[in-house]
């Protein structure tokens, strides 16, 4: 081909890419389940690299807050001697790396309320609802530990009867038996006709629901079982159970209830036909570690949750709801829930939500409805429990592939600030985990760590991201107890 042959098809190339670039939208064409990208004159001209949050600082700056001692000392002036209590030499200075909690005087007056409980009750309890970053007990259960060590307490709180994930880190669990689980999130089955799901968002039975419009037959006789036990890879204050609790109700004929524990039989009752809600307890016997309970009848009961915890010291639930938004506490029946809340008894209720509507949010009018719906939750829970406090944690950083690159979704900064304008103005605390693990585009740097601290979906946390950011919310957590302490002496 001769030389200006070749100019002119090279020209004639450079013109048809210039075209086509200039006419594709740069959010490219979508073509069945393939979208077709162009390069921009910009990612052309511009040699452009996405910057991720360098969080080196972040992790080399972590510490347990319990480990720094505090050391009392007398010190004497004008002749009297005082004791005072001094932290540890560089409590003050590590302490500046903590992303503190925020709040109002009313947020504040609240949470000081719950430590005035941790401090002084016998028995506290902490209600953590969460989305899929916190299931499998995940974040909740390195929290639960440091709580439990540090103001005693054994078990693992409330439980699903049927366990919904593959994984659970502080406890094993086995049903026998055709087992079904109910939420009210999500696929909503519409065989349920009523709204009295508990206060976990969802119930489990193993025989069928019979609709109150249809007649009930005792021709079936149902036998099933759960277990609970242990975890050997656990922490081990989980691992003792000293007394359960088991929340039911809506059985359309008696249930004969056998509890065993440490193979013997700790309890027979029969659980009675058409009553709302009900409650089955007793103590366990010493060092109880496993746990099955038996059901023998023509129906199941709707099973709202078990209780394996102690009679003394702090209860931590993990309450996962994965897919959900958060906003199940004003769908639920308020009646129904609040005979189950005053025997729970919360103290503290931690919510940590808003990762799951990110792919969703498209405009301004979303987030304000979003935040609107979610303060409507948090006074929800205020008319239940009106003596709780309550933290909410806002969503990590998440990222969405844009071309060949990972950025933070482009409206999480203003759900992250809409979820904090709500939690202060109604009172309650609220953790920055987006700015705590480092802000914009730091979800790229969290995967690609080493070891991992995220996984490559650019959204949970790995086991050792998950452990890392419990330590810094419990730090914050911590942080403000010590001030609350200090201010008490």
């Amino acid at each position: 081909m001769k030389p200006i042959k070749t100019l002119f098809f090279t020209l004639g190339v450079f013109v048809l890419l210039a075209g086509t670039m200039w006419i594709t939208p740069e959010a490219g064409v979508k073509v069945g389940s393939f979208t077709f990208h162009m390069p921009t004159f910009e990612d052309m001209l511009l040699s452009q690299q996405e910057e991720y949050a360098d969080i080196s600082d972040l992790v080399s700056h972590q510490f347990e807050i319990d480990s720094e001692v505090e050391i009392e000392m007398d010190t004497t002036m004008a002749g009297e001697t005082t004791t005072e209590v001094v932290h540890g030499a560089d409590y003050d200075e590590l302490v500046k790396s903590i992303r503190k909690l925020e709040m109002n005087h009313e947020g504040r007056k609240n949470l000081e309320k719950f430590f005035g409980h941790l401090q002084n009750d016998s028995l506290v309890r902490i209600m953590h609802y969460g989305d899929s970053q916190i299931e499998g007990d995940r974040i909740t259960s390195f929290v639960r530990n440091k709580l439990q060590v540090r103001f005693g307490g054994t078990g693992v709180g409330l439980r699903p009867a049927l366990q919904p994930y593959d994984y659970v880190f502080s406890a094993k669990q086995e049903n026998t038996g055709n087992w079904k689980r109910y939420p009210i999130y999500g696929n909503v089955d519409t065989m349920v006709t009523h709204n009295n799901y508990g206060v976990m968002g969802a119930f489990s039975r193993y025989a069928p629901l019979t609709p109150d419009s249809v007649p009930f037959r005792d021709s079936i006789w149902y036998e099933a079982e759960m277990n609970v036990s242990k975890s050997d890879i656990s922490y081990v204050k989980t691992r003792e159970y000293e007394h359960m609790r088991f929340f039911y109700g809506n059985a359309k004929s008696p249930v004969a209830l056998t509890v065993i524990a440490r193979g013997d039989t700790v309890l027979t009752q029969t659980l009675p036909a058409n009553l709302g809600y009900g409650v089955v307890e007793s103590d366990l016997p010493d060092s109880t570690s496993s746990i099955t309970l038996r059901f023998a009848g023509y129906d199941s009961p709707d099973i709202y949750g078990i209780e394996l915890a102690s009679r003394s010291g702090v209860i931590m639930d993990n309450i996962a709801l994965r897919g959900s938004s958060g906003t199940i506490f004003t769908r639920t029946n308020f009646e129904h829930d609040l005979q189950m809340y005053r025997d729970l008894d919360p103290r503290l209720f931690i919510l940590q939500f808003g990762g799951n509507v990110m792919p969703y949010i498209k405009d301004v009018k979303a987030i304000d409805r979003y935040g609107r719906w979610f303060g409507n939750q948090i006074k929800r829970i205020q008319e239940l429990c009106p003596e709780a406090a309550i933290i909410v944690i806002g969503p990590s950083d998440m990222s969405t592939k844009e071309k060949d690159r990972y950025v933070t979704y482009e409206h999480l900064p203003k759900v992250v600030e809409a979820l904090k304008k709500v939690t202060l103005a109604n009172g309650a605390a609220y953790w920055d985990m987006y700015r705590a693990m480092g802000g914009h585009n730091s979800m790229p740097s969290w995967v690609n760590a080493v070891p991992e601290l995220a996984r490559p979906d650019y959204v949970h946390f790995s086991p050792k991201g998950a452990r890392l950011v419990a330590n810094m919310f419990y730090n914050a957590l911590i942080f403000e107890f010590n001030n609350y302490l200090e201010e008490e002496i």
